[in-house]
């Protein structure tokens, strides 16, 4: 049975255990909004439930947009409860069970976002102790998110590394780790990601590593259907085969006087494509038509804004003229995750050039097909660290929508303060 937690929760339905823990889908009163509930009850001994407290709470001093949001932890009589953000419910694991891993092009910027997100964990000397598939959620409509947190610990840090590449592999391949390298088995998957993945496994990568190496990955080359232009041309090849054939059977009336020559039949040629399972494909966009409709600052964790009245200069095509962050007197980690810009696109850009971003910045770009006031909404795409004089991304295909430009580390200017700037933001076809 659950143990005590505050009248504001009203438990709704149980999902299940997870080990010694038991979770629920509740509803926060105070809030109006869903939480998952994880309680250890009245079964459990006094040093498990303070080392279940003592987890979870540790994990709640980290935050990144691929760590679930922990909302409250106590001990209370007879047991102990976690309160955290509701991600839907479904786990890398019930994917993989229902024979659905994750979508190629979805692999990369979730298994990058993970291992940040462990990153961040062991920066405040935190481990996880026991990842796998079933200690991520993930849903087409939220990034993959580690959760989880409170298990009985079974690893270290350079366990934990081990465990989340073994699970970032079954979660790819829906196979358990071991057998043939992944690029063998998924059409379109560098086998730098074999490598990269292998040496994780074997411990010789930390979480930072693993998370530097799997953004530098080159993007996969995720397989097109063959268009439906295709199907038409075998159409018509087929129909000027018939009507050879009818030619023939001709021919062959007048020289065999009526007797008719055997024709073998035509082929049948379906008009429906072959189903392919692959990426949304989007058609391509004439020059001209990607524009940034809208620019703005995303500010969550501060006062909401960063110098906006020089937003402008970001998109008024002069190099000349730029935008910056404020000026922190401390690496912007010590204060916040950090701060952003935010495009309204139209159209399907294909790569984004940063002019005159300042070298040494590190940051995550994001999309989204709604603007969310929480980093946590978005879905993480790729990031990497800005380079002198320009800074060029490759964009996957996305439609319309939101792209967000995430710094989350300023380096430190001549005046003894963390900032950076940008001369200009362009999104090229």
């Amino acid at each position: 049975m659950p143990a005590a937690i505050p009248d504001r929760y009203n438990l709704e339905m149980r999902l299940g255990r997870d080990g010694d823990i038991e979770e629920w889908l509740a509803t926060d009163t105070s809030l109006d909004r869903p939480v998952l509930i994880r309680t250890i009850g009245p079964e459990s001994s006094q040093e498990r439930r303070a080392a279940f407290v003592e987890r979870v709470s540790s994990a709640a001093k980290a935050s990144h947009p691929h760590l679930a949001r922990v909302f409250a932890v106590a001990e209370v009589d007879g047991g102990a409860y976690s309160v955290s953000e509701w991600t839907g419910g479904s786990t890398v694991g019930d994917r993989v069970e229902a024979g659905e891993p994750i979508e190629l092009q979805d692999f990369l910027p979730n298994a990058s976002g993970l291992a940040a997100a462990l990153a961040q964990l062991h920066d405040r000397v935190v481990t996880h102790g026991d990842i796998d598939l079933s200690a991520i959620s993930y849903s087409v409509s939220h990034p993959a998110k580690l959760g989880a947190f409170g298990r009985e610990a079974h690893s270290n840090a350079r366990g934990d590394v081990m465990a989340l590449a073994s699970t970032l592999e079954s979660a790819l391949t829906g196979q358990t780790p071991g057998g043939p390298p992944p690029s063998e088995s998924i059409d379109g998957l560098p086998r730098s990601i074999d490598r990269i993945l292998r040496e994780a496994q074997d411990g010789q990568l930390s979480a930072r590593d693993l998370e530097k190496a799997l953004q530098a990955a080159p993007t996969p080359r995720v397989p097109r259907p063959e268009p439906r232009a295709a199907s038409r041309r075998l159409l018509i090849v087929a129909g000027v085969l018939v009507a050879l054939a009818v030619g023939l059977v001709a021919v062959g009336r007048v020289f065999s006087g009526g007797t008719e020559p055997i024709i073998p039949p035509a082929p049948t040629v379906s008009e429906q494509p072959v189903p392919v399972t692959t990426a949304v494909v989007t058609s391509a966009v004439p020059p001209g038509s990607i524009r940034i409709e809208n620019t703005t600052s995303f500010d969550p964790f501060g006062e909401g804004g960063e110098n906006d009245e020089a937003l402008p200069n970001l998109v008024d095509g002069d190099s000349a003229t730029a935008w910056s962050t404020e000026g922190y007197s401390q690496p912007i980690s010590e204060s916040k995750p950090g701060v952003g810009v935010a495009f309204t696109m139209t159209g399907s850009p294909t790569r984004m050039e940063a002019v005159g971003f300042t070298a040494g910045t590190r940051f995550d770009l994001y999309w989204s097909d709604t603007f969310f006031a929480q980093l946590g909404e978005w879905a993480r795409v790729t990031g990497g660290v800005a380079s002198p004089a320009s800074t060029l991304i490759d964009l996957p295909p996305r439609e319309n929508g939101f792209w967000l430009l995430w710094m989350t580390d300023l380096p430190e200017g001549g005046d003894g303060t963390y900032r950076s700037s940008i001369s200009e933001v362009r999104f090229l076809p």
